[in-house]
């Protein structure tokens, strides 16, 4: 009888290596808003009974993301379907001190979806809106709804090739950057409401996941740059999760692009903030819960408007910050967020608590500004 094989053996170094240790101590958790369908878990201790909370912000010394196997004789990293996912998470007993494992969420990952984004800033007199917004739909759906904005433009402008043009909405809607443009030169401002109300109805017809998220600052602390960089990197990742938490409940793994905010001719571009901030939470046990076991990868930022879903988000956000613009200056809404169906909204109430929101129309009267 032929000997049986013996199986291979992974071993996880609990010990990380000095570029590790480098990473981990440069990392932090900026998360500080818990979700409310998360607020209701306790965990008993089994020595001393005691019922407490989880400390969902904590940074742990391993991340909550599933990790790929290494083999551990040559080294070679392990480019398989498979990882290693972490069951279980430890949380200390505030009575006793013992180390309580708490269960992870585990949804098997059936479909994948794309989701791109965009940011806007508007100002008025001592105010500061920062705008994000992500837009997608199931990869499967995605050439279709291309097909469909390429549409739209081409009959915007029936003599130039779709793929030559790109959407920016700031551009085509003020008269002086619209007489400046290659392609926009010869738009009327009624050209520019009819591709508008175009896209609205497409937007809406094509039932897509929309999300966004707007926070406001008051002139004292627009200069501070330290503040301003706190603030982008917290509604960024609340964006980010807030998808995440939704597509891997449908057991999707969310795919997200983000519009560069550098000038660079390479397709991936790094921004250090936002890699730091995604690698950070993933350290937290909230991120366990949101991401349920989907390897989720690191959302990346490409070229502006490099493909038709960040044209959209382009204009999503431009909608979103104009209509923060408009209501402040008591002047009149010509873009309605209504007409764009479905979003979720996320925004800060008078106690800085994070307010979520999915309807039709924005939710002006339940968040700060």
């Amino acid at each position: 009888m032929a000997g049986k094989s013996k199986p291979k053996i992974f071993l996880i170094k609990d010990k990380k290596t000095k570029v590790q240790q480098l990473e981990f101590d440069r990392l932090s958790v900026s998360l500080r808003h818990l979700p409310e369908s998360l607020s209701r878990i306790t965990i008993t201790c089994p020595f001393c009974r005691t019922v407490f909370g989880p400390d969902w912000f904590k940074k742990h010394e391993l991340s909550m993301a599933p990790v790929k196997p290494k083999f551990e004789r040559k080294g070679v990293e392990y480019t398989g379907p498979k990882r290693w996912i972490l069951p279980q998470a430890p949380q200390k007993c505030p009575k006793c001190g013992a180390n309580v494992m708490i269960d992870l969420p585990v949804n098997k990952m059936r479909t994948k979806g794309s989701l791109f984004g965009d940011d806007a800033e508007r100002n008025y007199q001592n105010k500061k809106v920062s705008i994000y917004s992500l837009i997608g739909t199931d990869q499967s759906l995605l050439p279709e709804f291309e097909n469909k904005i390429k549409g739209v433009k081409q009959k915007l402008f029936p003599s130039i090739p779709p793929n030559s043009w790109k959407i920016h909405m700031k551009d085509m809607w003020a008269g002086c950057s619209r007489k400046k443009h290659p392609v926009y030169k010869n738009l009327s401002f009624d050209d520019v409401i009819s591709f508008v109300n175009e896209l609205l109805v497409l937007i809406k017809k094509s039932n897509l996941f929309i999300y966004n998220i707007a926070s406001t600052t008051v002139q004292k602390n627009t200069g501070n740059r330290k503040v301003q960089n706190e603030l982008r990197n917290e509604i960024y990742i609340l964006l980010v999760l807030n998808a995440i938490d939704e597509w891997t409940t449908k057991n999707a793994q969310p795919n997200i692009f983000f519009d560069s905010e550098k000038n660079s001719q390479a397709n991936v571009i790094i921004h250090g903030w936002a890699r730091d901030t995604f690698k950070g939470s993933q350290y937290s046990l909230l991120y366990g819960f949101l991401s349920k076991g989907i390897e989720i990868p690191e959302p990346i930022f490409v070229p502006p408007a490099s493909s038709p879903g960040l044209e959209v988000a382009d204009f999503v956000s431009f909608a979103i910050a104009r209509y923060y613009l408009r209501m402040w200056q008591g002047k009149e809404i010509k873009i309605n967020p209504k007409d764009m169906g479905l979003v979720t909204y996320l925004g800060y109430d008078d106690n800085g608590d994070l307010v979520c929101r999915r309807q039709e129309g924005y939710p002006w009267d339940q968040f700060v500004y």
